[in-house]
């Protein structure tokens, strides 16, 4: 009798624990979010925009990698690579010289991972469709559980504009905003275990968005629900936002306000976006739809 009511008291003590636990892992990923708008903003008193989603050569040849947005933050940091000279260098440059910068651009840093996702699937690698094929294998470039917002056209590849933050070439300011920094998703978790998280030097192949090595390993489209099933097709949580935490996940704001998105936020996406036939998370993904209300 003394074993079964252990039994009974520990079961929610350990629920409790859970959640305790769950609290702090989620408290450190907005941490890593608030630090991301940190660097950000100082990239943005040096350049007056905000970094672009991914260089794109002017041939927009598409089998080069290019260097995507968090490369530009990285080099802010203090470490000794990239510097912002090196960034002139392009990315399939670096990686054709086989060099140490290789070995740098596989390294991931904690502040780019959520300890909530713990998992690390694919052996604390990047998804293997989502590395750069050197030699015929698979180079895994450094993880990140961040991406930023692109905005609500799906296909828009290279250098073509989006509604977002990040983009082909993109160098959004925050006169560009117009719906309010408040209002407009800057950047936001993208989980590893289930949705092929992102990575933090760049695009393998910025002239695809279909699946693979393509745009979705620096930024998420507006089409996906938060926390979409796991990848089965183009519309699904590896293009999206999505976390390991219970309910929703954490979004970073142009203001740099870190709020959480539930799972069941209003999802509804249009080819072409007319007011009042969006949902909120669309909304919030389109800097300048004139739709300022969104909660």
């Amino acid at each position: 009798m003394a074993l079964l009511v252990g039994c009974v008291v520990f079961g929610p003590l350990a629920s409790v624990l859970l959640q305790v636990r769950e609290n702090s892992r989620r408290a450190i990923c907005m941490d890593h979010l608030r630090e991301i708008g940190v660097q950000i903003e100082d990239y943005y008193e040096v350049h007056n925009a905000f970094p672009p989603g991914w260089e794109m050569p002017a041939n927009e040849d598409p089998a080069l990698p290019t260097w995507g947005w968090p490369s530009k933050l990285v080099s802010m940091t203090g470490v000794t690579y990239p510097t912002p000279e090196d960034l002139k260098q392009p990315l399939d440059q670096v990686l054709v010289a086989d060099d140490q910068r290789m070995e740098f651009v596989q390294t991931y840093f904690q502040g780019y991972l959520c300890p909530s996702d713990n998992g690390l699937a694919y052996d604390g690698e990047n998804h293997p469709d989502r590395r750069w094929v050197h030699d015929g294998n698979p180079v895994p470039f450094g993880l990140s559980m961040y991406v930023g917002n692109a905005g609500h056209r799906h296909d828009a590849v290279g250098s073509e504009p989006n509604t977002g933050i990040f983009y082909g070439n993109s160098a959004v300011t925050l006169a560009d905003v117009t719906d309010g920094v408040s209002h407009t998703i800057m950047v936001g978790e993208r989980d590893l275990t289930h949705c092929r998280a992102g990575s933090w030097p760049g695009v393998p192949d910025p002239m695809k968005h279909d699946g693979g090595p393509s745009i979705w390993n620096v930024v998420a489209g507006a089409k996906p629900k938060i926390n979409a099933p796991p990848w089965d097709g183009d519309t699904l949580c590896g293009e999206g936002f999505s976390s390991l935490h219970p309910g929703g996940a954490n979004v970073l704001l142009v203001d740099g306000s870190v709020p959480f998105l539930a799972t069941d936020t209003d999802t509804q996406w249009q080819a072409e976006p007319a007011a009042g036939q969006i949902g909120v998370l669309q909304q919030m993904m389109m800097r300048n739809d004139g739709q300022t209300d969104v909660p």
